[in-house]
């Protein structure tokens, strides 16, 4: 992009140049011919200098997108520093409320085939009371009773 600037800056200084030389030619041909040349240098010094304004605009943009998934990636890397994975007495893995955090919210756990996607989604109760599912990949998670009541749920 500064080599752009820089010709665009020659252009512009052999453009008073011409001019310059222009003040002192006699044959009108010679004039329109000098003229004619300093449209094309002018014209060449516009092409590139909106060459270099979409350039700068595609950076812009290239910018202003990794600074969002920049954004949404520390957002997500903050919100799921407060789980921690559990393991049911069955089997199944679910993240759950780090201990330290749940006086500030109730206890839940979060579906640990969604966190691997890096969605939230908080496991329901079913129908069965050692059931929990995820409304969001329809995955199911079979737990103890005690696990729940042992957890804060019921």
């Amino acid at each position: 992009m500064t080599m752009e600037i820089i010709a665009a800056i020659n252009s512009l200084k052999q453009l008073g140049e011409l001019l310059a030389a222009a003040k002192g030619l006699s044959n009108y041909n010679e004039l329109v011919s000098a003229v004619s040349e300093v449209n094309s240098k002018l014209m060449a010094a516009t092409t590139i200098a909106l060459s270099s304004q979409e350039k700068q605009m595609a950076l812009t943009n290239r910018v202003a997108e990794l600074e969002a998934a920049l954004a949404k990636f520390e957002n997500w890397e903050k919100k799921i520093k407060r789980y921690a994975l559990f393991k049911f007495p069955t089997g199944h893995f679910a993240y759950a409320l780090k201990p330290n955090i749940e006086q500030s919210e109730p206890s839940h756990y979060l579906c640990a085939n969604c966190v691997d996607k890096k969605q939230v989604s908080y496991l329901q109760p079913s129908s069965s009371q050692n059931t929990l599912w995820c409304q969001v990949c329809k995955s199911s998670f079979e737990i103890s009773h005690s696990t729940l009541s042992s957890r804060g749920h019921r």
